[in-house]
């Protein structure tokens, strides 16, 4: 969805001498201690596509004439707009939570994790909400909305999915480790 190509990378017989190695036994727990500076970042983005896309949508809404009238002057227009406005707004203090409170150190896991999923969820909603008002016009490759979507859908997975997002939420509201793999015997 993206237009991002991947290639799978097979490594068979391959030595990799320990100088060269970088991540040993627990490196994975202390470089994703790091992540939460990619989840700002990537909130960032989310947030920023989903207010590219309202303002895109507004403007659309002001001028598109549809029965006489232009379309922002009917209701049901108007309360995507309130909805989505609101949205952004709630998203981006989250966010700033996040990166304020970063400023001694590295971010809290817990609300880089709430702003990573308040504004992916934001950013995907405006843009999809955006399309919508704008119909055939924000569905084009023509319009940037439609890579808005695409671009804010593929953040609610990259850096830690929507689902994996709320167990590190949960956990921190209920103080409680919950290990999301299988029992072993």
């Amino acid at each position: 969805m993206s237009g991002e190509r991947w290639s799978a990378l097979y490594f068979s017989d391959c030595f990799v001498p320990d100088h060269n190695v970088l991540l040993g036994p627990g490196g994975f727990k202390k470089q994703i201690s790091g992540f939460n500076i990619e989840r700002i970042g990537n909130a960032s983005r989310s947030l920023a596509l989903g207010r590219y896309s309202f303002n895109q949508a507004k403007e659309y809404a002001k001028t598109r004439m549809q029965f006489s009238r232009k379309i922002a002057e009917f209701q049901g227009i108007q309360w995507k707009f309130a909805e989505m406005a609101t949205k952004l707004e709630a998203a981006q203090l989250l966010l700033y939570k996040a990166a304020t409170n970063a400023d001694g150190g590295l971010p809290s896991p817990y609300e880089t994790t709430m702003a990573k999923y308040i504004c992916n969820e934001t950013g995907f909603y405006v843009a999809n909400e955006a399309l919508q008002i704008m119909g055939a016009s924000g569905y084009s490759q023509d319009n940037l909305v439609e890579y808005c979507l695409r671009r804010t859908r593929g953040w609610m997975i990259a850096g830690g999915s929507i689902e994996i997002l709320k167990n590190r939420i949960a956990e921190e509201v209920l103080e409680m480790r919950f290990d999301q793999r299988p029992l072993t015997k």
